[in-house]
């Protein structure tokens, strides 16, 4: 790929997640006492959002400070990845119970699944993408 293209979809990328960042925080702020029988969902998307853009932010400041810069990604990455589980088992654990609306708001719930449903496709086909580049270059050797 060239090097423009890449950086094309490289701002592409980070304007999708900062957008998405922004509206993970707005909703969570704005249906924060909305969901009695889960409390920590508007929390959760609260702290996904502003994680989120953290990771955003130090993408464009690793250029300076590469050392400090990988070992903060590295903490937040971990951080990141465990609260997503909390939120996946928050969230999904009320699928069923999910009946009455004066139980947690509709449109909070369902934007925090319809996110971890997101994430969860995006890390599909992060895992996905180098098992097919894989497969179609031992295909292209075999075949010249």
């Amino acid at each position: 790929m060239e090097p423009s293209t890449t950086l094309c979809l490289q701002l592409i990328t980070f304007t999708i997640w900062i957008g998405l960042s922004i509206a993970l925080i707005v909703m969570g702020a704005i249906y924060k006492d909305e969901c009695p029988i889960q409390p920590s969902i508007p929390i959760f998307l609260m702290v996904t959002g502003v994680t989120h853009l953290v990771i955003v932010s130090l993408f464009f400041l690793k250029c300076g400070i590469d050392i400090c810069i990988s070992i903060l990604e590295g903490l937040i990455g971990l951080f990141s990845f465990v609260w997503f589980i909390i939120g996946s088992i928050w969230v999904f654990s009320l699928f069923h119970e999910h009946k009455a609306p004066e139980q947690c708001d509709q449109n909070l719930y369902f934007f925090a699944f319809g996110f971890l449903i997101f994430e969860y496709v995006c890390i599909g086909i992060s895992l996905l993408i180098p098992c097919i580049r894989c497969l179609s270059k031992s295909f292209w050797y075999e075949r010249f």
